[in-house]
């Protein structure tokens, strides 16, 4: 199996998600696995940026909702205003 084939595998399956949690904890974990490989520097650039760019989307979608803002009652913790 070629890398362009895993790597559109791997966006296929993020396309097909829906909001299924789970999976997508999943998916960033075998993502983030493959982009803290050493092999990683040696794929072509296209296919580092095409991992980099699923990674921090999966990142940004697995993020737990904690608030940032350090004038709320609710920094560092679970908030329903943000």
């Amino acid at each position: 199996m070629t890398w362009r084939k895993i790597v559109s595998d791997l966006e296929r399956e993020f396309s097909s998600l829906h909001g299924d949690w789970m999976r997508s904890v999943e998916l960033r974990d075998r993502v983030g696995e493959i982009v803290s490989r050493p092999q990683f520097c040696h794929l072509a650039p296209d296919l580092q940026e095409r991992l980099d760019l699923l990674h921090v989307e999966l990142v940004a979608l697995t993020r737990e909702n904690v608030c940032t803002n350090e004038r709320c009652p609710h920094y560092k913790t679970s908030c329903k205003m943000r």
